[in-house]
């Protein structure tokens, strides 16, 4: 049976996580904290969060993959620079990542660069060679562009298995669809606060029109996430693969993304609006996506 709707642990898990989120940035813009790193692996680590789709079989709280969706989507939305995302999904289909206290990555082929491995020097972290093992990889220099997932050159790619590189995929495309989630919000309260010629932006026609298809774009974003999280979805007779599904996804939410700096005008372009985190991490991770599958 196909699995459109969160179970209850996918439900509480991304309340949980908001909350932890919110109380732990208290607010602050995306762009502070992701230089100046407010919330910690250890917080992660301790609350058990890097565990919870773990195999029951295996000890864990066997979240479904659909739950876990749920998860990274609210992670997107505040784009922490921590590798939960990654690591939810390593430790599900690798028992080497389960044994590891810390948290656990991936290299990931690029067309553009060779094998980067997101969060490559967070301190602690393992790169996953397979299912068994871990590649060595020497600490080295990140691509700064993207501020949240800090790639890092590497020589050798994890080797995934089907339906490991599926599921990471699916909740990259998840965060993505959080991001823009976030914006679409973001955009909406600006719009309203925001006043020329003595009234809201927020009531002028373009802008109205822009708001309402963001929101449109976000709805269509996640709804191919769903799909792409469902095992058995079809249309007609052709199975839609994972790979069109999340690079959809992850097009559409860069469209939101960049709507969103619209709507905020010049201030949108500003380091300290942060808007553009949002915008590199979606491009960022649609480049990973494109890497774990490969046409």
């Amino acid at each position: 049976m196909t699995q459109l709707i969160a179970g209850k642990i996918g439900n509480l898990a991304a309340e949980g996580i908001w909350d932890l989120l919110a109380r732990s940035l208290g607010g602050e813009p995306i762009a502070r904290y992701t230089e100046e790193g407010l919330l910690h692996w250890e917080t992660l680590r301790d609350g058990g969060w890097d565990e919870i789709g773990v195999p029951e079989e295996a000890g864990g709280a066997g979240a479904s993959l659909r739950d876990l969706v749920e998860v990274a989507m609210t992670w997107g939305e505040f784009c922490v620079p921590l590798p939960l995302v990654v690591t939810l999904a390593a430790k599900r289909w690798s028992a080497a990542a389960r044994e590891h206290p810390g948290p656990v990555t991936v290299s990931v082929s690029s067309a553009c660069a060779g094998p980067l491995v997101p969060f490559g020097n967070e301190p602690g972290i393992r790169v996953l060679a397979g299912p068994d093992g871990f590649l060595a990889v020497a600490g080295g220099a990140t691509d700064e562009f993207s501020l949240t997932l800090r790639p890092m050159a590497a020589d050798e790619a994890t080797a995934f298995d089907a339906v490991a590189a599926r599921e990471l995929a699916v909740l990259w495309a998840a965060e993505g669809v959080g991001a823009a989630k976030r914006c679409l919000r973001d955009a909406v309260a600006y719009a309203k606060g925001r006043k020329q010629f003595g009234v809201p932006i927020g009531g002028f026609q373009a802008i109205k029109h822009r708001a309402a298809h963001m929101l449109e774009l976000t709805e269509r974003a996640e709804t191919a996430v769903l799909w792409a999280a469902a095992d058995d979805f079809r249309e007609g007779a052709e199975p839609v693969s994972t790979r069109r599904l999340t690079l959809h996804a992850l097009a559409t939410a860069r469209e939101v993304v960049e709507s969103a700096i619209q709507v905020h005008g010049g201030m949108g372009f500003t380091w300290e609006m942060g808007v553009h985190v949002y915008l590199r991490h979606v491009i960022a991770l649609r480049e990973l996506v494109q890497g774990l599958l490969p046409e």
